[in-house]
């Protein structure tokens, strides 16, 4: 596929934030963190639900902060957010201080979400490449997962030689610090347009922005590309944690590390299979351009990988409440492709199909409404946990997602 952007000192900025903004090193055992607290499963489900309401409650706002004031600020805001918040998991002992952990990490994924992407659009605008945005994007994209397969290795060591999940959040303030510092050396001209914050110019701001969405949103395929967008990235929010409990089942049947502690055998098992998801990650986003080509536009990429996201959801669901558990790894794993194949086309379509100079509030409505639907299916999923199985609960979320697909599947321009 021929591409005319130029790999220049920005991208590889841009792609060592992703790097870095990915070292997430609590991301592979977040939930058996949460488990080993004597949370339950619904418990769980409701701490990611006070995510997604905080998220909700301040989304549209802060993508017109970003957006009226300087954006390279408002990523700097996100990352202090989300730095408190692992000093706050480290020290947390029950739901309610969990809660207050969880209400600062959803701050900072409010400062972030749609912010950097619209740096990115705004700068391919600026050089003449945004036809390549899917291409770009999709580049830039699989450095985050680079950094989410290295550091999946570096927390599988660490819980190893620690004992300990809890420790893994302090560990990941460092290169949250280092990326803190890459955001702050941006050009400045990435901010956008008024850098200034006035209440005058926020107030007139936020009207625009309001008024043009109130005319979009009124758009019936607009709201399709929405919901198609978020109605998979919602249940990916809610449920791909449950590979880490299937991860931990499955390793004590594996005939490796006998000698070692079941903890220690499950830490291992969960770091290598995380690596190499997140390898096929990064490669899924780099062959992104590919796949909207291979498939006719972005669109009909939205729709194809909808349906195969589902298709392996529900399969990935079925086998692990049958017990068969390597196969439910397999295409958990094909769900973690998925997502990040699509995820491109999906930013691609949103900007292609709204104002670009108040790109991060739409975008921003983007991770709006997928807190709104994760924000019913975390819990939903948590309970059925409980309640049948974690596999039953994976299963009964992906019937409902394939069943609304008649409703949002997207028609041509």
């Amino acid at each position: 596929m021929a591409t005319n952007f130029k790999k220049d000192i920005q991208y590889y900025r841009f792609s060592l934030y992703g790097f870095l903004k990915n070292q997430k090193f609590y991301e592979p055992f977040f939930l058996l963190f949460l488990l080993s607290r004597d949370i339950s499963y619904f418990e769980a489900g409701l701490l990611y639900s006070i995510r997604e309401v905080t998220i909700n409650l301040a989304e549209i706002p802060a993508g017109v902060l970003a957006d009226s004031s300087g954006r390279r600020r408002t990523m700097l805001f996100s990352f202090s957010f989300y730095i408190f918040s692992f000093l706050s998991f480290y020290f947390s002992h029950s739901f309610h201080t969990m809660a207050v952990a969880m209400i600062l990490f959803g701050m900072g994924d409010v400062f972030r979400t749609g912010t950097h992407k619209a740096m990115i659009f705004d700068y391919l605008d600026t050089m003449g490449w945004s036809h390549d945005r899917v291409v770009y994007y999709g580049n830039t994209r699989s450095w985050s997962q680079r950094g989410s397969a290295l550091s999946s290795l570096i927390a599988a060591a660490a819980v190893v030689l620690t004992s300990s999940y809890s420790l893994v959040f302090l560990f990941a303030i460092v290169p949250y610090l280092l990326n803190f510092i890459n955001l702050a050396t941006y050009p400045a001209w990435l901010d956008g347009d008024n850098s200034e914050l006035t209440w005058e110019k926020f107030r007139k701001s936020f009207r625009e922005v309001f008024i043009s969405l109130k005319k979009t949103m009124k758009r019936a395929a607009i709201l399709r590309i929405y919901t198609n967008s978020t109605l998979i990235s919602a249940w990916y929010n809610s449920a791909k944690d449950y590979l880490q409990p299937l991860l931990a089942a499955f390793a004590v049947s594996l005939p490796f590390f006998k000698g070692m502690e079941d903890s220690d055998r499950s830490a291992i098992t969960v770091g290598i299979v995380y690596f190499f998801i997140f390898l096929i990650t990064s490669k899924a986003s780099r062959l992104s351009g590919r796949f909207a080509l291979a498939t006719g536009s972005d669109r009909k990429a939205m729709n194809l990988s909808y349906l195969l996201f589902g298709g392996a959801a529900l399969g990935s669901g079925l086998l692990y409440y049958s017990g068969h558990e390597l196969a439910a790894v397999v295409l958990f794993v094909a769900v973690y492709a998925m997502e990040n194949l699509r995820r491109p086309a999906v930013v691609a379509v949103i900007a292609s199909n709204t104002d670009k100079k108040a790109l991060s509030t739409y975008l921003s409505i983007d991770s709006q409404l997928k807190s709104l639907f994760t924000m019913v299916m975390s819990p939903l999923v948590g309970l059925a946990a409980d309640k049948i199985s974690p596999g039953a609960g994976v299963a009964l979320l992906s019937v409902l997602v394939l069943i609304l697909y008649p409703i949002v599947r997207l028609r041509k321009e």
